[in-house]
C-alpha cells in the first residue's frame, strides 16, 4: 500500500501493509498470532537508529482498532458495507510483495470492484477534494512554509499522486492500461489515453520526480526524517550534491524546486479541480 505498493519509497518512508490469508482450517487466532510474529521480525531485521523503517498498518479496515490481519472473506465483507471513498483510493495502490499468488489474485478481484469503479459518483470526488484540503491545512506542520513542503507543499508529491489518483478512480474501468499502482507508468499512459496534456505530463512528472528526489536526499543528508527543503546554505549544498548537483549547486537546486513545483500546482488545480 502507499508509497510502497508503488514500488515508490524514498530514504526514511514508511511502508504501509495489509495481510490477507485464506483460511484452510486454522482459526482467525492463529493467522493474527503469525501476522505479528511477522511484523515484529521486520521491525528487527530493518531497525535502523537514524532513519527508522516504519511498518504502517493503520490502512487495514478499521485502522489501529481492527485486526492486523483478515480473510478474503472478513475483507469482502467489510468493503461491502463500509468501504468509503478514502479506502477506494488507499487500495490504488495495493500490490502483492509476497505470498500465495492465488490469494493476491482473488483479492485483487475483490478490490478491483472499488477501486476501479464503473462510474464514480460526483459526491466521491467532492469527498476526495474536501479531504485533499483538509490535509493541506492539518497535516502540514505548523509554520511551515507551503511552497517548500516536499511531501504536502503546493505542486510537490502529494499533489501529483492525489491528481493521478483522483483521475484512476474516474477512468480506469475504461482504460484499463491505467490500472497500475505506480504514479509516473499511470501518469505516461493517462497521456497516451489523452487523460492528460503532453505538457501537463512533463510538468507533472518534473514536479514529482525533484521533490521526491531532493526529500531522500534530504534525509540521507541531515541524517532524519524531513520533508522540509532547509533555508540554510550549507544543509541546501549538501542537499543538492547528494541529487546531483555540481559544487556550488544550493541555489540552483532551489530554483529548479520552486519553478517546477509552482507548475505542478497550476496543473494540479487546472485538473483536480475540473
Amino acid at each position: 500500500m502507499g508509497r510502497f505498493g508503488g514500488a515508490e519509497l524514498g530514504f526514511g518512508s514508511d511502508a504501509d501493509l495489509m495481510f490477507v490469508y485464506r483460511p484452510l482450517g486454522e482459526d482467525v487466532n492463529k493467522a493474527q498470532a503469525e501476522a505479528e510474529i511477522l511484523v515484529s521480525e521486520i521491525r528487527r531485521l530493518s531497525a535502523d537508529q537514524a532513519l527508522e523503517f516504519e511498518l504502517d498498518l493503520d490502512l487495514r479496515p478499521e485502522g489501529k482498532n481492527g485486526p492486523i490481519v483478515r480473510s478474503i472473506d472478513s475483507y469482502a465483507a467489510y468493503y461491502k458495507r463500509w468501504a468509503g471513498t478514502w479506502e477506494s483510493q488507499a487500495l490504488l495502490r495495493a500490490r502483492l510483495i509476497s505470498g500465495a499468488p492465488a490469494i493476491a489474485k482473488a483479492f485483487v478481484e475483490l478490490i478491483d470492484k472499488y477501486r476501479y469503479p464503473e462510474q464514480i459518483e460526483q459526491s466521491a470526488i467532492v469527498e476526495i477534494r474536501r479531504i485533499k484540503a483538509r490535509v493541506e491545512v492539518e497535516r502540514l506542520p505548523q509554520g511551515a512554509d507551503p511552497k517548500r513542503h516536499l511531501k504536502l507543499g503546493r505542486g510537490s508529491i502529494s499533489d501529483v499522486e492525489w491528481l493521478v489518483q483522483l483521475l484512476q478512480l474516474k477512468h480506469a474501468r475504461e482504460y484499463p492500461q491505467i490500472q497500475t499502482p505506480h504514479t509516473l507508468p499511470a501518469l505516461e499512459q493517462m497521456e497516451a489515453c489523452g487523460l492528460i496534456s503532453n505538457s501537463d505530463a512533463r510538468v507533472l512528472k518534473e514536479a514529482w520526480v525533484i521533490s521526491s528526489s531532493i526529500r531522500s536526499s534530504a534525509m540521507l543528508y541531515l541524517n532524519k526524517r524531513t520533508d522540509v527543503l532547509p533555508l540554510d546554505r550549507a544543509q541546501l549544498e549538501g542537499i543538492a550534491r547528494l541529487t546531483g548537483y555540481p559544487r556550488g549547486g544550493a541555489s540552483s537546486l532551489e530554483q529548479d524546486y520552486l519553478a517546477a513545483t509552482r507548475r505542478g500546482r497550476a496543473v494540479f488545480e487546472k485538473l483536480f479541480f475540473d
